[in-house]
């Protein structure tokens, strides 16, 4: 074989190699990270992994056609690391999946909690938390519905998300516009109570977000406040 195509084959092989510890990475990061934003960051990272993927085939492809005879051991080497490379994608894309499917039947059920004209407000919002953020709304949520969260801790709450708020317009940090339609909603004073609480437990992760970055330091610590809450209800 020329030169040129050793080199050709030593290239492929060595880009499908970095591919598959960026790969073996990625997954590692996600099965671990639980900020939205990031995820969809790797999400993005491994669909362009695909995309190499796919260009690395065409490459082997158009080598093997090259070949009369007997492949060489490398280009033997090179198409079982190309098929262990496609197995780790696809069994990954498989995990998202399942992921997805599962956020999604959670969302359905936390949007059939409110009003019609709050589901859609709310909807843009869950759009962007994960699956344990999910389901820390809905376990606060029941608690609330089944009497299990005591007139303190809803209040605590409550006005623990409303000084963060507050903090937040001191600071001049402007909000989304589905956040700034459910602060109307439980600033309003003459709506019930407990309704308001509910529509404002959502917006929790983006406060608890905002919280980390800015170390807001408002007399009620929201984090604290809904650990406890949480520790709780487990019976821990």
């Amino acid at each position: 074989m020329s030169s040129n195509f050793d080199l050709r084959l030593q290239h492929l092989e060595d880009n499908i190699r970095q591919d598959q510890d960026l790969l073996k990475e990625y997954e590692d990061t996600l099965r671990y990270e639980d900020e939205p934003r990031r995820k969809a960051r790797y999400r993005r990272e491994i669909d362009q992994l695909r995309e190499s993927a796919n260009r690395y085939q065409k490459e082997y492809d158009e080598l093997r056609s090259q070949i009369t005879g007997e492949s060489s051991v490398q280009m033997q080497n090179v198409a079982i690391e190309l098929q262990q490379m496609n197995t780790r994608l696809d069994r990954l894309y498989a995990g998202q999946k399942a992921i997805y499917e599962n956020i999604n039947h959670l969302r359905q059920g936390l949007l059939a909690r409110y009003e019609a004209g709050e589901q859609k407000i709310i909807a843009t919002l869950t759009e962007q938390l994960d699956q344990s953020q999910m389901v820390m709304i809905s376990t606060v949520l029941d608690a609330i519905e089944t009497n299990q969260v005591t007139e303190g801790e809803m209040q605590n709450i409550l006005q623990g998300i409303q000084q963060n708020i507050t903090k937040l317009q001191q600071e001049g940090t402007a909000l989304p516009t589905s956040e700034s339609a459910l602060v109307e909603i439980i600033n309003y004073p003459e709506l019930d109570f407990k309704h308001r609480l509910k529509v404002a437990i959502p917006l929790i992760p983006f406060i608890l977000d905002y919280e980390g970055e800015l170390e807001l330091g408002t007399g009620i610590n929201l984090k604290q406040a809904v650990q406890a809450l949480m520790m709780r209800l487990k019976g821990e």
